[in-house]
């Protein structure tokens, strides 16, 4: 039994560095054939191949773009005005929550205590801006229109 079993493991080992050494030659031969493909394209002067770029089309949702145009208007028609740098965090995450699961945010503090909060989504975006003249709501929806509200605190 113990002789079955040891030419039994002689043999996976061997198959197994069959299998290696298989793909190590896939791979040279493959790199060689790059390499010949690159010189004919691009000649003896340039170094680097270039890679076929593939460009990445994503597709948003119709409800996703009406979602975040829709709490966009709703947070307009709130015409929130608070200054306090405290309450950012609160409002974004008010906001996020309400928003399509791809939407990001930043909060950013600014010189002189202004500060500012940042939605986007895709070509969409709504800005909450606290600054020394007052707050300031801007919003670009999906047909690239943009919305505002300010209240000045002159």
């Amino acid at each position: 039994m113990a002789k079955i079993l040891a030419i039994l493991l002689i043999f996976l080992v061997f198959y197994a560095l069959w299998k290696v050494m298989i793909k190590i030659r896939i791979n040279r031969a493959f790199q060689k054939h790059q390499a010949a493909y690159c010189n004919m394209v691009q000649g003896p002067i340039s170094q680097k191949c270039p890679r076929p770029v593939e460009e990445v089309i994503e597709e948003v949702a119709e409800y996703e773009q009406q979602l975040f145009d829709d709490v966009a208007a709703l947070f307009l028609s709130l015409k929130v005005s608070t200054s306090d740098p405290d309450d950012a965090t609160t409002i974004q995450q008010e906001l996020l929550n309400k928003m399509p699961a791809k939407a990001q945010t930043q909060i950013r503090q600014l010189d002189l205590g202004e500060w500012s909060i940042y939605w986007s989504f895709y070509q969409q975006s709504l800005e909450y801006y606290v600054g020394k003249y007052g707050v300031f709501i801007t919003h670009v929806d999906r047909f690239g229109q943009e919305h505002k509200y300010n209240h000045a605190d002159v």
